[in-house]
């Protein structure tokens, strides 16, 4: 099959390779066989190609190269395994399945017959491509952390850092559907465009201190991280101005961890060890505030893509896609990517 591999880490330039032969994946008996159509780059994959949490997905994997990466997953089902029930051949999927084999940039690839879901009717290949892996994450963060949901969320002040990015515009869409009022931050150029996707307030980080701007809310998405989370401790409900018998007012969930990066430091003992410290630190703090503290990261949960995917057949998520390339051009997407000048999503046409 046809395939863009990397055989080491490092740049985009210099580690990606096309390729027209590369082995077609076997199927396990609870598998399928996806002919991919479509696929997407996440921030997430562009650290991963340079060596970011290598030694977790070298283990998950059980290989490190040649690699082929890519979350999202976008096509039609042409072969099933002995066990599988649910998923047939011919049905159109969409999924992001945990770290498990090779990846999606790739004509084929192996899933779990788990992760499977049923492709929303009204949605292209492409347009699929780009929802389940920001569906994951966001929901890891929203629902699972910060324990916002379609009965929780009304009214709810919900501030999302990053909105123009894959992970942001997803949430600000699924809070919205949600009934919350959202808030988000943005550069000057991509104001309008998230007033636009339905944001409430938008700051402007260039031009404003988000600080001065909001107060007492409810939860802060953080998917930027650095100084943004000691500043967006300051806009959260406390102790001083809101009342809970649980202790806890308010929730801070960051996307930004730094989970992978000491364990590629230190090992998978000192460095996870050190992670614990440094959150059970982080959460006493915050807590002595009333505020809950939280790490969130991406993990596959077929039960939020089904919701996600009800939402989207009645209209209240849309695909967010800046630009599609070619497989044959994974390298400049993923330079376009790191960029930062995407808004929303970036696809890739397999």
């Amino acid at each position: 099959m046809k395939a863009a591999v990397i055989k080491g880490y490092g740049e985009a330039e210099k580690v990606f390779e096309y390729v027209e032969n590369f082995a077609k994946p076997q199927l396990g008996r609870d598998e399928v066989l996806v002919r991919v159509m479509a696929t997407s780059v996440n921030p997430i994959d562009c650290r991963i190609r340079n060596g970011y949490g290598q030694r977790v997905f070298r283990k998950k994997r059980g290989f490190e190269f040649p690699l082929v990466m890519g979350s999202d997953t976008s096509g039609t089902v042409e072969q099933v395994g002995a066990g599988v029930r649910h998923v047939q051949r011919g049905d159109a999927v969409f999924a992001a399945p945990n770290v498990d084999g090779q990846g999606s940039y790739g004509e084929y690839r192996v899933l779990k017959a788990e992760y499977c879901v049923e492709k929303p009717a009204q949605l292209s290949f492409l347009e699929a491509a780009s929802i389940p892996y920001v569906a994951g994450t966001a929901w890891a963060a929203l629902v699972e952390k910060a324990g916002l949901n379609a009965g929780s969320a009304r009214g709810k002040k919900v501030l999302v850092h990053g909105g123009s990015g894959g992970v942001g515009s997803f949430a600000v869409q699924l809070l919205k559907s949600w009934g919350a009022y959202v808030a988000t931050t943005c550069s000057t150029a991509k104001v309008e465009w998230l007033r636009q996707l339905g944001a409430d307030q938008v700051i402007d980080y260039q031009l404003q201190d988000f600080t001065k701007e909001l107060c007492d809310f409810d939860v802060v998405l953080d998917t930027v991280g650095g100084k943004n989370e000691a500043r967006s401790l300051q806009v959260l409900a406390t102790h001083r101005n809101l009342d809970s018998q649980s202790g806890i007012c308010s929730q801070y969930v960051s996307i930004i961890t730094p989970v992978l990066g000491n364990i590629d430091q230190h090992g998978f003992v000192v460095g996870g060890i050190r992670s614990i410290a440094t959150l059970i630190r982080k959460k006493r703090q915050c807590k002595k505030q009333g505020i809950g503290y939280h790490w969130a990261m991406y993990k596959a949960n077929t039960q939020a893509l089904e919701e996600v995917k009800a939402l989207i057949e009645q209209g209240k998520i849309k695909p967010v896609i800046d630009k599609v390339y070619p497989l044959s051009q994974i390298a400049e997407a993923h330079c376009y990517v790191e960029s930062g000048k995407a808004c929303g999503k970036v696809v890739i046409e397999i």
